[in-house]
């Protein structure tokens, strides 16, 4: 009996131990290309994150939280990821909630242009790869991905497992949280010449699958009582624009009607911003450094006259967030 329960013992260590390999492993050849964005919700003080950021890159290159706290002394983290559609966000919201409960949910809306469950399998990595296990990513990846295709985001490792051949000392370095989930972008371009924001009661058919999962979000949202605000950053548009970008953005005001959720289109919130779309875009799609401020600025004026959220500067315990 004695021998069995020895045996038994060091076959449990060795998969313990197996397991822990694995798991570092799989750490230090994962592509951290992205890893920023994710990375505060589980390194930050949460009980001190009063304001959770989330979307896709138009959101995570448009509202920096050291500008919220500068500002306004509001304490946020920025846990939008690039090329993430809102099917993938409902999982990723799922997740945020599991660590915190915010007293607000800002989420940029912009991805109900595009119909799919999910964009490239690149930016379905920068979400999954970092997103702890659990329920939330185990969803995710069994509702969102066919049969085949579970595997490599189950394992990552098995899309990474040659990357030991690209690895330098930022693979084994600590994820770098300073921006608090945001990325600032220091390029600038130039609309095409013509662009214009079109009418704000300009619609077009959002796409019905984004609907469906921003549908799941509100009814989240409700049930974890989390308020939530939708919002869209400033964009411009490709030439040959065949989502209809602006105006599907547009039909979300009768959808967050409908649903009895704030919406705030910043298409047209630029003038009080003082956005000039010839300097403060990074490329046709994201605002730069300089669009990052006007914005930030503008929606900390907007979210202190419209929410209940302490000012936490001065605050002896939130010295860290002046750092």
């Amino acid at each position: 009996m004695r021998v069995k329960i020895h045996s038994a013992l060091r076959t449990i260590a060795f998969i313990l131990l197996f397991a822990a390999l694995f798991r570092c492993v799989s750490w230090v050849l994962r592509d951290k290309q992205y890893a920023f964005a994710c990375a505060p919700l589980y390194k930050e003080n949460l009980e001190q994150v009063d304001l959770f950021l989330m979307g896709s890159s138009h959101m995570l290159n448009g509202v920096s939280p050291a500008i919220l706290w500068r500002e306004q002394g509001i304490t946020s983290l920025n846990l939008a990821q690039n090329g993430q559609v809102l099917p993938v966000t409902y999982y990723a919201v799922q997740e945020a909630f599991r660590y915190q409960k915010p007293k607000l949910l800002v989420l940029d809306i912009y991805k109900v242009v595009q119909d799919s469950l999910t964009d490239s399998s690149a930016s379905l990595h920068f979400t999954l790869d970092n997103m702890a296990f659990g329920l939330p990513k185990l969803r995710a990846i069994f509702d969102l991905l066919p049969p085949e295709e579970r595997a490599e985001y189950l394992f990552p490792i098995i899309l990474y497992h040659t990357r030991w051949k690209e690895l330098d000392k930022q693979d084994f370095s600590p994820i770098d949280t300073s921006e608090k989930g945001a990325q600032t972008l220091f390029t600038a371009a130039k609309p095409y010449e013509g662009w214009e924001i079109i009418p704000e009661d300009e619609t077009f058919p959002p796409a019905q699958v984004e609907i469906d999962y921003l549908q799941k979000i509100v009814d989240l949202c409700r049930a974890e009582q989390v308020d939530l605000l939708f919002v869209a950053l400033p964009f411009t548009t490709p030439e040959d624009d065949d989502l209809h970008r602006q105006a599907a953005v547009n039909s979300m005001n009768a959808y967050a009607q409908e649903w009895g959720i704030p919406f705030v289109n910043m298409m047209y919130r630029t003038e009080e911003m003082g956005l000039d779309f010839s300097t403060d875009m990074a490329d046709t799609y994201h605002l730069n450094q300089q669009g990052m401020e006007k914005a930030s600025v503008w929606l900390g004026q907007y979210l202190a006259g419209q929410y209940a959220l302490t000012d936490h500067r001065g605050d002896p315990a939130y010295q860290a967030w002046d750092t």
